[in-house]
């Protein structure tokens, strides 16, 4: 299995000028609407997860970096997001160990509740990373606009 393939304005290598414009006519191609992102699904768990949906999708939307087809994804961190503040709200009142007892005594073991909210994080950390909410993609992003503002600049005036 090849490489995962980048976006055109990420190319560092050098391309033909054929094989840019196949890109660029590739990557049109792709490009979804973002309609089916102004109402929340009903499938969200909770009113937390509505209100991080409207949230993210109206930053999102600032830097035109999600569409309909990220709709799952963004469902699913607000849905995660929503369970781990869940099972942080329920660990603020516990104690991280707990004692259990067992036939020989009285043992402290981690506190379930830990692994939960843990659980609950990393899978916030995937969904975040599939729809670009992590700060690598929004740097990458705000790179690939600097980029193209820079060359409407240098079209228009020349390299001043």
């Amino acid at each position: 299995m090849g490489r995962a393939r980048k976006p055109l304005d990420m190319q560092k290598g050098n391309l033909t000028i054929v094989s840019m414009e196949r890109r660029k006519a590739e990557e049109k191609k792709i490009k979804t609407g973002a309609n089916q992102l102004s109402r929340p699904p009903d499938w969200l768990i909770d009113e937390v997860a509505v209100k991080e949906w409207k949230r993210i999708v109206r930053e999102l939307k600032k830097i035109n970096l999600i569409g309909n087809l990220d709709r799952n994804n963004l469902g699913g961190y607000c849905n995660a997001f929503a369970n781990y503040v869940k099972a942080t709200n329920i660990l603020k009142d516990q104690s991280y160990y707990i004692d259990r007892e067992t036939r020989t005594g009285v043992i402290v073991v981690k506190n379930p509740m830990v692994d939960i909210q843990r659980t609950y994080a990393d899978e916030m950390r995937r969904f975040a990373s599939l729809c670009g909410l992590t700060i690598d993609a929004r740097l990458k992003a705000a790179a690939i606009k600097t980029d193209k503002t820079q060359e409407e600049i240098t079209r228009k005036f020349g390299n001043i």
